[in-house]
């Protein structure tokens, strides 16, 4: 167990100022005791933590250990530094600070608390929770390659058993991609390098740090030079998320910096009221790494009143700059005319505070997306992270003939407000936005240039069950450069698609309302730039679409509109001069198409690769 000065300490313990100094000291070890002492000493919180200049370690032993359930991140036994809980009107904030963790834990957990704020503090971790390394030389005759292992990579080989470890973890490999290291982003067409994690690679120690692999399961062998990035097995890799905010409100994040996590950066759930201002997840200058979080930026669950993004900068992650959503349940059976029992689908969301008493929830076709009905919830019984047993008022539960065909969404839950503005996606893995919040969304001047799509506008109950019908969507005066360059599935830069299956498609329900794509420029090279499927009314205009030619189309022939039993859509003074000549305009089963672009003829071909994207 790492020491702390304890004459540090008992000061700060025995002062009454609600500003309280944590001072640098050289012979401090471990500063998680002091901050931890702090905070108990101040259960209700009225104060602020001020960290000087410099670079604090934290080490998990002296830590509080909580069970956690975290929406879309990994379940279990959690050793947190700040843990502000139950407080109110707390300030931790630095000055160029540098707030470094070791192994297996949780660096900020605000928890049923209010008007809190984080400022002006850097995140890190001593030891990585990505393994990378530089492929070297490749072998296409015995399928294998060498790898040169970064400098500060960690590991062991125990019968052709690749493991990688910190502090206190150790890893098999599982989920890897191929990043560029003269872009630091992913590869173009990337999918093809990527290994079957089912099978567990071969791994020869041949020099220090010079590994060799075999027994891989891709298309192609990685290309020389490329850097390999691994994060573990799936079900094991989101484990440690940077900051987790839990049923709070009015929270505060500006000028922090999340050079790494072991899971998502930023995860928010069951809260209200959230600005984040000049947040970042950007590498610093010079560091070679190519991942800073291991999954998301930021994700936002079930969180209510406004959610504010802006001047943030979101790199080099392993998934989405952001993800804002609601939660799916599925329904089991009706246990009695006023009862059902219902489980979570992902295991990802077991645990969830899915709802409280008195809220409203809406029942939905899983299939179709489709409304039912409403009911009220009068009590709840929970019988495991996974099974709820809801009472409810308001319905005919009799109605339900086909209680497994329904899923619930609690509708009492629901984003007023959505800004997005002034903020760039770059070196990423994955998406930018995933948007399916109810409210009023602005997304305004931003720069996107993400793996895959641009913005998705999704929801469905079948897969990741993340709700979401929107209301009222508006993107507007932002670039989107070279996207969708992973080539799993052709990724649209807006992509608006709620996974209803082709059967379950019709004219006379929209799952989306109103979505406006207006004044932004597009720079890219694959063919489709538009995907919209069941959207009331969608408003594309003043938009400037460029053929980049960066790469060659991965998925060629496709509309570079594709719209999909759509209610009213209205597409007008887009600029499409140095877009293709052969371009064209895909209309499915929609009900009226208002389109000035006589450039682009309109035909009906459908997406034919698209189910779920």
């Amino acid at each position: 167990m790492r020491k702390s000065l304890l004459f540090i300490a008992i000061p700060l313990l025995a002062s009454c100022a609600r500003t309280i100094v944590i001072p640098l000291e050289r012979g401090v070890q471990d500063y998680a005791p002091i901050v931890r002492k702090v905070l108990e000493h101040h259960p209700k919180g009225q104060l602020t933590l001020q960290f000087e200049e410099g670079t604090y370690p934290f080490f998990p032993e002296g830590c509080v250990e909580e069970y956690m359930a975290v929406s879309n991140n990994d379940n279990g036994n959690k050793r947190i530094a700040f843990n502000i809980k139950g407080m109110r009107n707390v300030t931790v904030k630095g000055n160029g600070t540098v707030l470094q963790f070791h192994g297996m834990m949780v660096p900020f957990s605000v928890n049923r608390s209010e008007k809190v704020k984080l400022e002006g503090v850097c995140i890190d971790w001593a030891d990585r929770f990505t393994m990378e390394g530089t492929i070297r030389s490749v072998d296409t005759q015995n399928r294998s390659f060498i790898m040169q292992l970064a400098d500060d990579v960690d590991y062991s080989i125990r019968d052709e058993v690749f493991y990688y470890k910190g502090y206190d973890w150790e890893l098999p490999l599982g989920e890897n991609i191929i990043f560029d290291a003269k872009t630091r982003s992913p590869y173009y067409n990337t999918e093809k390098y990527g290994h079957w994690p089912e099978k567990a690679l071969h791994a020869e120690e041949i020099g220090p740090g010079l590994v060799r692999f075999s027994n891989i399961w891709s298309a192609e062998l990685p290309p020389v030079g490329g850097v390999w990035v691994d994060k573990g097995p799936y079900l094991h890799n989101r484990y440690c998320p940077a900051i987790i905010l839990s049923d709070s409100e009015d929270l505060c994040i500006r000028d922090v910096q999340v050079l790494h996590s072991g899971a998502m950066a930023l995860i928010a759930q069951y809260c209200g009221n959230i600005r984040i201002e000049n947040y970042s997840t950007r590498q610093s200058d010079g560091n070679p790494r190519m991942v800073t979080a291991s999954a998301d930026a930021t994700h936002f669950v079930d969180c209510t009143g406004k959610i504010e993004l802006i001047g943030c900068r979101f790199e080099s992650m392993l998934d989405d700059a952001t993800n804002i959503h609601g939660t799916y349940m599925l329904v089991e059976q009706v246990s009695s005319p006023a009862t059902i029992t219902a489980r979570f689908g992902h295991y990802q969301q077991e645990g969830n505070h899915f709802a409280d008493e008195g809220d409203e929830i809406l029942f939905v076709d899983k299939t179709s997306l489709k409304p039912f009905g409403k009911a009220r919830i009068e009590e709840i019984e929970r019988r495991s992270e996974k099974q709820y047993i809801f009472t409810l008022s308001g319905i005919d539960l009799s109605r339900l003939d086909n209680p497994g065909q329904y899923a619930i969404e609690n509708v009492s839950r629901k984003v007023k407000e959505v800004t997005i503005r002034d903020c760039s996606v770059q070196h990423n893995r994955a998406r930018s936005l995933l948007l399916s919040c109810a409210g009023k969304v602005k997304v305004e001047n931003c720069d996107f240039g993400s793996m895959m799509a641009g913005i998705r506008i999704c929801g469905d109950a079948n897969y990741w069950f993340e709700s979401g019908r929107t209301e009222d969507i508006t993107i507007s005066g932002c670039k989107f450069r070279n996207l969708g360059i992973g080539g799993a599935s052709p990724q649209a830069i807006l992509q608006i698609d709620p996974i209803i299956p082709g059967s379950a498609r019709s004219n006379g329900f929209y799952f989306h309302n109103r979505i406006v794509f207006e004044n932004n420029v597009v720079e890219t090279f694959d063919d489709q730039i538009i995907y919209a499927l069941s959207v009331k009314e969608l408003v594309i205009r003043d938009n400037c679409f460029v053929d980049s030619k960066s790469y060659a189309p991965i998925y060629k022939g496709l509309s570079a509109i594709d719209l999909q039993y759509c209610g009213k859509v209205e597409i007008h003074g887009n600029d499409f001069s140095a877009w293709r000549k052969d371009a064209t305009i895909s209309a499915h089963c929609c009900t009226q198409l208002d389109s000035d672009c006589d450039s682009l003829p309109v035909v009906d071909r459908p997406n034919p690769f698209f189910y779920q994207n």
